[in-house]
Parts: structure tokens; C-alpha cells; sequence
């Protein structure tokens, strides 16, 4: 048998001892081994500052991911400890599977299953992005999948989880890009009190760090929805969030790209070439504006995750809706995005939200910008009707999720009337 459950097993890092009680297997050095021929080079999938991560077959033919510990210091101890604890009692479809781990002399492994399809980071500007662009289909599959990953730890786990390291290399993809966050080893528990933050030294990846918490080490839940924010600029954009090879002024993505996300022409200028002309345009202004809200400074102004997922279901349902119509005189598959998936909360308790993303002083309107007529000239305009429809969402659902934003964010009412008639389709 390759690995028994394990009911409390005691996890020796130098000076520190701790107790780990959870549902994972735990295998031998020698699993381990056998797993990964001896950790062979050609089996390395990729390595950070934790350690490498190998592919392998377990006894019972499972495919699996090894991580591998390299730091022998107390911090790589406390983060191993940290992702066992997280991972085994979270349990996702957009979240990776603890499988197990190794404990055994001096091997600190965590076996997960092994997810194929190379990670955001990889597809949007790596080895993956060689074979094939990544379509916007499946971009929004990958920004709700992964909104709703975040929303899960965030609301619906418990206790609530900060991961700290949410990034676009942080986001796994299957063959059909159903997207799986991983790297927990940074996580934090949430404080159970509203708006209570956790004081902490600063950590996570330069570029994704939100700006509160890297000026006060003061660690919020909305943290990560700035972190988010940044990998929707990413699918929006193709570009790193800090890139030193780009012209002067557009070194840092976020400072970049939000005033660029108000206008027709500002947004033509961010969208990532390698989308081509034929992208729905409408479709890409409303993920922008999501994201022109999640990387707002002010914390107060940045939605929570599950209100993302709402608006994200909005624009999906959207273009689904006009695929179908499309579909109805034509046999070709659409990209399926299951929106029946749990959400972490349907109540939008406390969204301070701000749209100044959609800045309606700046010569267009928001109408305007979302209008279909506002493609890349004809052609790509009567492409965006036929693959995402021109036609307004049904009033209920949309209109009733903004007007609940209007009441309840800071936000000025004219920007929210302005952004539920753009969701309502309302003249």
C-alpha cells in the first residue's frame, strides 16, 4: 500500500514540532522515489523559493505533482505546515488536491494531483504560449474559476483563509483550462471580525502585493482581491504586472493600465495583440471594469470576491445566452462554462465598491463604451455580435445586483446609475 490514512502525525522541522490531524496519506521516502525515478531532471515541472516539483505515477497509477522542500530553516518548515494544514481541510473544484505528504528523515514532500495543462503565467507569456494563444473564452472560464477559488476561501471555509501569494503562476490549468489555485505555503488565517486586518511581515510576489499591505504589513481578505485584480489585467493585457523592458511609464502594469481602462481607445490600446481583432469588445469592458474595481487603492472601494463572482456570471451568462442563439442554426461546440458551480455568497453583505474605472468625465460614456458598435471597425464589430451577442442581459438578475451596489457602496449615485444601466441594458 503506498500511503495509509493518517489520523495525527507528529512533523519534526529542526526546533519545531507540530501536530498535523487531516484526511492526507502520507508515503515513504521510497514512494517518493519510486514516484519520480529518483527525482529526475526530466520529471521537474518547475521550482521557486519553496523547492522543486516533480510529475509521478503513484502505486495505484495516480498522476501526481511532488513538491519538494529545499529550505531546511524554520520558515520552510512553517510554510510546509502551513499548506498541510490549508490543504487538507480545503476542499474545491477550483482549489488543487492535497493527495499527501512525506515526512520521513529528512524528505519534506506534499503530493498533489497533478494538474496538466501548465499554469496562467505559462500560457500567457511562456513555453505554452508558443503552441497556442490563450483565447478569451477561455480567459473568462480561467477569471471565474478563479474568482470562485478565492471566494471559497475567503467566505465560505472555515476558518476563512488569506492565500497572500495570489498570482497568475499560482493558477493551474486542466486540458479544458478549468482553472485550480495553488501554493497555500504563504496562507494566512483571516481575522472573524469584518474589516479586522493581521498585522504580518510583508510577503507574496512583487507586482501582486496590494499597496495597503505592503505600506503596513496590514493583511485584509481584500488584499487578495487586489491581487486578483492584477491577474485579470494580466488576461486583459497579456503583460507582466512589473516589467522593466517596456517603454517609460508603463514599467508597472496597474499604474499602466487603470486610467487606460475608462475609454474606447484607452482600452484598444491595453488588450493583448495576441487576441487578434476578432475579440468581443463588450465582453473585455466589463472584465476590465471589474478589474479597474479590484485594484482600487482605497481598500473600502474593492469588492468582495463573492460580489466578483457575481458580475463575472453576469458577463459569462451574456455571451453564453447569445451563443445559443447563435448555436441555433449551427452545429459548432461552444466553450461550456458551468455557472452552477457554489458561490461563496449570494447576500453581498458589506461591497464598498467604486467604478472609477469608468470615468464618465472623460468625453465617453459608459453606454458608449460597452456598446457593441464600439469595435475594432466593422469587421470586428459584426464578429462581437455574432460570438457575444449585442443584446442587453435580462434586467432581473443584473439589475438587481447593481442596484444592491448602488445602495450600499460609497461610490457616487451617478457613476452606479450609469453602471447599472450598462449591466441592464436600461436606456
Amino acid at each position: 500500500m503506498v500511503g495509509s490514512c493518517l489520523s495525527s502525525t507528529s512533523l519534526s522541522f529542526g526546533s519545531s514540532i507540530a501536530a498535523y490531524t487531516g484526511s492526507a496519506k502520507t508515503f515513504t521516502a521510497s514512494d517518493m522515489e519510486r514516484a519520480t525515478d529518483n527525482f529526475d531532471d526530466s520529471r521537474v515541472l518547475g521550482e521557486g523559493g519553496f523547492g522543486r516539483v516533480y510529475s509521478g505515477v503513484i502505486e495505484d497509477g495516480t498522476k501526481v505533482a511532488v513538491k519538494v522542500l529545499k529550505r531546511d530553516d524554520q520558515q520552510g518548515g512553517r510554510e510546509f505546515l502551513a499548506e498541510v494544514e490549508m490543504l487538507s481541510r480545503l476542499h474545491h473544484r477550483n482549489l488543487v488536491k492535497l493527495i499527501g505528504i512525506c515526512t520521513e528523515e529528512r524528505n519534506r514532500c506534499l503530493v498533489y494531483e497533478l494538474v496538466p495543462n501548465g499554469s496562467v503565467e505559462s500560457h500567457l507569456r511562456g513555453v505554452d504560449k508558443k503552441s497556442a494563444s490563450l483565447e478569451w473564452d477561455y480567459r473568462i472560464k480561467i477569471a471565474l474559476g478563479s474568482a470562485r477559488g478565492l471566494a471559497y476561501l475567503h467566505e465560505d471555509s472555515s476558518p476563512r483563509v488569506i492565500h497572500r501569494d495570489f498570482k497568475s503562476g499560482n493558477i493551474l490549468l486542466e486540458h479544458d483550462f478549468t482553472p485550480k489555485v495553488s501554493d497555500f505555503g504563504l496562507a494566512r488565517t483571516a481575522m472573524d471580525e469584518e474589516g479586522r486586518h493581521i498585522s504580518t511581515r510583508v510577503m507574496g510576489t512583487f507586482g501582486y502585493v496590494a499597496p495597503e499591505y505592503a505600506m503596513t504589513g496590514h493583511l485584509l481578505v481584500k488584499s487578495d482581491v487586489y491581487s486578483y485584480g492584477v491577474v485579470l489585467l494580466e488576461l486583459l493585457t497579456g503583460r507582466k504586472p512589473v516589467d522593466m523592458t517596456q517603454p517609460p511609464g508603463q514599467e508597472n502594469l496597474v499604474a499602466w493600465a487603470r486610467p487606460l481602462l475608462a475609454t474606447k481607445e484607452g482600452l484598444q490600446t491595453i488588450i493583448d495583440p495576441s487576441l487578434g481583432s476578432d475579440v468581443p469588445l463588450e465582453s473585455v469592458a466589463k472584465v476590465a471594469a471589474i478589474a479597474s474595481m479590484c485594484v482600487q487603492p482605497e481598500v473600502s472601494h474593492r469588492p468582495f470576491m463573492g460580489e466578483v463572482v457575481q458580475a463575472l456570471k453576469l458577463v459569462c451568462n451574456e455571451c453564453d445566452e447569445a451563443r445559443e442563439v447563435c448555436s441555433r442554426g449551427s452545429s459548432q461546440d461552444d466553450l461550456s462554462i458551468d455557472m452552477d458551480g457554489k458561490v461563496g455568497t449570494d447576500s453581498y453583505s458589506t461591497p464598498n465598491s467604486d467604478v472609477s474605472g469608468l470615468d464618465t468625465e472623460r468625453g465617453l460614456s459608459v453606454p458608449d463604451l460597452f456598446s457593441s458598435s464600439t469595435g475594432f471597425g466593422r469587421q470586428s464589430s459584426e464578429s462581437f455580435r455574432r460570438h457575444c451577442g449585442s443584446g442587453p442581459l435580462r434586467a432581473g438578475r443584473g439589475s438587481q445586483f447593481w442596484r444592491k451596489m448602488q445602495r450600499l457602496s460609497r461610490g457616487s449615485i451617478s457613476e452606479h446609475s450609469v453602471m447599472m444601466r450598462f449591466w441592464t441594458g436600461s436606456p
